[in-house]
């Protein structure tokens, strides 16, 4: 990674003396949604290399269905709920990109914490945490993004899949998909016409469909492949891998496997794209390599446009070169860190300021924004205070609720977040909230306040996979659309791909959003050795219950003797009280005695049982 920085970077460049942060304290304002500056597109895809291809995103349509609902929920003179008083058209005009003028004026801030062997960067929209990412430093790869020569170990056409020896602990997973690929590396883009015929003949139409063939096909035990990882190892999985492989830059993706060029559709001037197109035009670019135009490139001039596209073919060169030479299986690029990842696909213009508490992190980000986008390097401060930066913004606090279970409304309600093996569930509850006119509406106002709390809390801590969201009942068919479109309106701001579908009449709705790395509990909490991550551990009723039948069997094999147990002193405390006339009736029956041993070094629900053979051993 460091060589790659080199050869971006520029080698004779003036340090410029770092400024210096001054402290902000200006207090978080939740009125303010941000649909600019996003890295993802339209359907909510996210730009960039080693994004997997998420389930489609159903919003406009759902949009569509809601339009058409409200119209004849007012043609029938239905009750609007309320604050939908509101211009319609006004709403959906920002919806469909417009941008208010509370979003032109939000706040935003990078802040990068190095310290304690880890790097820590959060993101603060109006003073409140937004994203929030760790990094430790012992992690020795950045394994998203990541490119390897692997070498095929097995093939299994039952599944369509293929397992990919990554030189890591475990092998790689390759979906059949994933090798032959499809045109535009799942973005949402409208294809560019660069007005080369002979170039545009050798590429093929964005809507032709390859042909289905079966994994055993198209790889063999032992054949070596170039890979990424488009998402990291879960539990027992490995690394999800593709070998469509692409190249974030801070303008472009290149795709040196497929031949589509596109530019992202969240760039909606028609004059803007109309200029990227013409300053692609005179661009020299190899035809047999692809290209997406992504978000940030709107604004930039020809000179850093053409420097990032020579970048990436550059690194595409070096990389092939390393393929040519290095055995499989063995690691050819390395992803950028968290810090520079956030530099090159979150920061832009719209961004107040980037603080960092580090000089030599400074240094490096420094050196990197000198070179890939000098005109932002202002507002990069180095921050010298001897109070944390984070305690300074009043982020600490917020960071440490993340890992509670329980998230808290302002009108007193509440939402639980559960993680589970296979999906997320996230309750709401009123709490000591109670509206004034009835329950529809306690309920409604309720849920809209969730709504925008539950997109925040799924962008904060990361959460992927499924996820359900059990809404408080609503009898109102329009109050349900509401709600769900304020949940659609706050997931806008998530550069991860979301999919939602609509809102049952139980207040159940059901999501997926894009997992590409570890969400923040997983990473920051571990089982707990107690329950083993159940959550719950049996009551010592239950405990000594079942101590009392493993000592019966005992006594029933051998006719009588004596029997000790051996339990926690919450358990003892069970038998010597609440149980001892059990203990008596079992001794009696079965002619033996029962003895109790206290041990309260043992786990909360071990028992041991065992039979005495020391006669003279007196009972408890």
């Amino acid at each position: 990674m460091q060589e790659n920085e080199q050869q971006q970077n520029p080698q004779n460049q003036e340090n410029k003396q770092p400024r210096e942060a001054t402290p902000n304290r200006e207090g978080p304002n939740r009125e303010s949604p941000n649909r600019e500056g996003q890295s993802r597109d339209r359907q909510g895809g996210r730009e960039g290399g080693g994004g997997g291809r998420g389930r489609g995103d159903h919003r406009h349509r759902h949009r569509h269905e809601r339009d058409h609902h409200q119209r004849h929920d007012r043609d029938r003179g239905g009750e609007r709920p309320a604050g939908g008083d509101r211009d319609r058209g006004q709403e959906r005009g920002e919806r469909e990109g417009g941008t208010s003028r509370e979003t032109r004026e939000m706040k935003k801030e990078l802040l990068v914490s190095v310290e304690y062997q880890q790097k820590r960067v959060a993101l603060l929209e109006n003073g409140e945490l937004a994203e929030y990412y760790i990094e430790q430093e012992d992690e020795s790869l950045q394994l998203v993004g990541s490119i390897f020569k692997g070498k095929v170990s097995s093939v299994i056409p039952g599944i369509g899949a293929a397992f990919v020896s990554l030189g890591l602990e475990k092998n790689g997973f390759l979906y059949v998909a994933d090798v032959i690929g499809d045109n535009g590396n799942g973005m949402d883009t409208e294809d560019l016409d660069l007005g080369d015929p002979a170039a545009a003949s050798k590429r093929p139409e964005r809507q032709e469909r390859k042909p289905h063939r079966k994994i055993n096909e198209l790889l063999k035990v032992d054949q070596e492949i170039l890979v990424q990882v488009v998402k990291e190892p879960f539990g027992t999985k490995g690394a999800r891998l593709t070998c469509q492989i692409s190249l974030p830059g801070r303008y472009v993706v290149l795709m040196p496997y497929n031949t589509h060029r596109g530019i992202s559709k969240r760039i909606e001037d028609r004059k803007e794209r109309d200029r990227i197109r013409e300053m692609l035009k005179s661009i020299s670019i190899p035809d047999d390599v692809g290209l997406i135009v992504r978000t940030a490139a709107e604004g930039c001039e020809k000179p850093a446009l053409e420097r990032d596209i020579r970048f990436l073919l550059h690194l595409w060169k070096l990389i092939k070169r390393r393929a040519a030479v290095r055995p499989a299986p063995s690691l050819l690029h390395e992803e950028y860190g968290i810090v520079m990842r956030m530099i090159r696909d979150v920061f832009n213009e719209q961004f107040h300021s980037i603080t960092i508490n580090s000089k030599e992190e400074h240094h490096r980000v420094d050196r990197y924004m000198k070179a890939t986008v000098p005109h932002l390097i202002k507002k990069l401060q180095l921050y010298r205070g001897d109070v944390p930066v984070f305690v300074v913004k009043s982020v600490e606090r917020d960071i440490e609720k993340i890992f509670d279970a329980r998230a808290y409304l302002k009108s007193g309600g509440t939402i639980v977040i559960e993680q589970t093996e296979a999906l997320v569930s996230i309750d709401v509850n009123t709490g000591k909230f109670v509206a004034k006119r009835n329950l529809e509406d306690t309920a409604y106002r309720t849920n809209c306040e969730a709504a925008r709390e539950i997109a925040r809390q799924i962008r904060l801590r990361d959460l992927g996979g499924i996820i359900i969201l059990d809404f408080i009942d609503m009898e109102t068919a329009e109050h349900r659309r509401s709600v769900l479109r304020i949940l659609e309106d706050a997931l806008e701001k998530d550069r991860a791909k979301t999919s939602v579908l609509n809102l049952s009449q139980l207040g159940l709705v059901e999501m997926t959003r894009q997992r590409i790395r570890k969400s923040l509990h997983t990473t920051n909490t571990q089982k707990c050795p107690y329950c083993q991550g159940k959550g719950d551990i049996k009551s010592n009723k239950r405990i000594a219950v079942e101590a009392i039948e493993k000592a019966v069997d005992i006594l029933k094999k051998n006719k009588g003797g004596q029997v000790e147990i051996t339990a926690t002193p919450a358990v003892a405390e069970v038998f010597m009280n609440d149980d001892r006339s059990m203990l008596k009736e079992v001794e009696k029956k079965h002619h033996g005695t029962v003895s109790i041993m206290v041990d309260p070094n043992i786990h909360p629900e071990e028992v041991n049982v065992k039979r005495v053979l020391d006669k003279r051993r007196k009972p408890w």
